[in-house]
């Protein structure tokens, strides 16, 4: 984790990101709210069955909640593009069909 308390501060955000209260995760996690609190505010650190359960539940993984963030190494940024392209523009007309010649 960046810090010891990183889990708790990503817990939150992303609780909060899928417009759920404390108490419903706690409820998925089936444990008591007090439970569930003590994780949200960094008193306690989240056992391995309860992790997955959370990674499950925000889908999200669990090198997520550990506070690691990918590494750009290798990052082929063109391939990103590419496929950006192909899932969010649309065909525009090749410029050459639309400039009068």
């Amino acid at each position: 984790m960046n810090t010891p308390n990183a889990f708790h501060f990503l817990l939150k955000q992303v609780r909060k990101e899928h417009d759920m209260t404390q108490a419903d995760v706690a409820k998925h996690l089936k444990v008591a709210r007090q439970t569930y609190l003590d994780l949200e505010y960094g008193k306690t650190l989240p056992r391995l069955d309860t992790l997955i359960t959370l990674s499950t539940l925000f889908n999200k993984s669990i090198s997520y909640f550990a506070g690691e963030r990918p590494s750009l190494d290798n990052f082929d940024t063109m391939e990103l593009f590419e496929e950006l392209q192909q899932r969010y523009v649309k065909k525009a007309p090749n410029i050459a069909d639309v400039i009068p010649h």
